[in-house]
């Protein structure tokens, strides 16, 4: 990735800034918006919800060149530090395919990048944001759902962290199961299964040469796991992968733990690859203390006792100080 473009990330986020919520995709409930609403407001934030947010069309929220606009609108704003997907569901798809158009291209193209963070069905957006302008973004907290469940719902002190820390990179000690021992380093990208493997043969399709690839879903079945995976490795998504790591993959097994039939199914997946491979980290879907993971920066995955993940350099950076030096007016000697 860093051979083809610069990473470019986006000024940190400080207590006191302003979150901009956008819906890119299905609509919101009310109740659950309002109550992410106040998580946020109570750390310190100041959030502007986009009127868009509350639309309903069918199962989007609003029609697509609505959702376009808001999120634009979001991102041009000045006085909006980060953008927060309310949630997932569907139809991020039909944003990026009309950001994508030369006309809204360069819009984005002369922003600078802003935190923008979701997951689910928002792994379409932030893989755009992050292959198409180079924007690191945000595998993190949903608001309607991680935030609006309070402390419970999400890592607060990650995410802050993550968010904020323009000087050092986060380390992670989880709970993960280790699939198979390791050590690698790469870039960390993906996101949704099923969302990545719906990027292939698209001007989005999913890069993932170099990386640490995140792979989460939800509610599918362990032959639809081996089907995506079986799809992704055929289409060569696989090749010089650094290591992987997945989700807690909710629904996506055939019992309790400890899940043996899915594991399988990974591990299965990729045979003969000498990477390591983590199983149940916290983000994406997840039963609660959903993490936030930035997508395109450099991280290290150890898989051994157990898991630890640790990224290599700060996710955002500061924002530009302002001149403090006065320009003085020439005056004319008089004659």
């Amino acid at each position: 990735m860093a051979s083809k473009r610069t990473v470019r990330k986006p000024i940190a986020l400080r207590r006191g800034d302003a979150i901009g919520l956008v819906a890119p995709a299905s609509p919101v409930d009310r109740r659950r918006l309002d109550e992410g609403i106040r998580e946020l407001e109570a750390i310190g934030y100041r959030v502007l919800c986009h009127p868009q947010t509350l639309a309903r069309q069918e199962f989007y929220a609003g029609p697509h060149a609505d959702r376009v606009q808001a999120l634009l609108a979001q991102l041009e704003d000045p006085g909006i530090r980060a953008v927060f997907c309310a949630r997932g569901g569907y139809g991020s798809n039909y944003v990026v395919e009309q950001l994508s158009q030369r006309s809204n291209l360069k819009r984005l193209q002369r922003l600078a990048p802003k935190i923008v963070m979701g997951y689910s069905d928002i792994t379409t957006l932030l893989t755009f944001l992050s292959q198409t302008l180079g924007w690191v973004t945000f595998q993190g907290p949903m608001l309607t759902k991680d935030l609006a469940s309070g402390e419970s719902g999400y890592e607060r002190t990650m995410m802050e962290k993550m968010l904020a820390d323009v000087v050092r990179g986060y380390h992670l000690e989880s709970d993960a199961v280790v699939l198979r021992p390791g050590t690698a380093t790469g870039w960390l990208a993906g996101g949704c299964l099923s969302l990545l493997v719906a990027t292939l043969g698209t001007p989005q399709e999913i890069e993932t040469a170099g990386s640490i690839l995140l792979l989460e879903d939800v509610d599918e079945k362990p032959y639809r796991i081996d089907r995506m995976l079986f799809q992704l490795r055929r289409a060569g998504k696989f090749k010089d992968v650094k290591g992987v790591i997945f989700g807690e993959m909710p629904g996506c097994t055939l019992g309790p733990p400890p899940h043996e039939v899915l594991q399988n199914v990974i591990l299965q997946a990729f045979e003969g690859m000498n990477i390591p491979i983590a199983f149940g980290m916290r983000f994406g879907h997840n039963s609660g203390h959903c993490l936030t993971l930035p997508l395109g920066i450099r991280a290290k995955l150890e898989a051994d006792a157990t898991v630890k993940l640790t990224t290599l350099e700060p996710a955002v950076r500061p924002a530009e100080k302002k001149s403090k030096t006065a320009h003085k007016s020439l005056k004319k000697k008089p004659k």
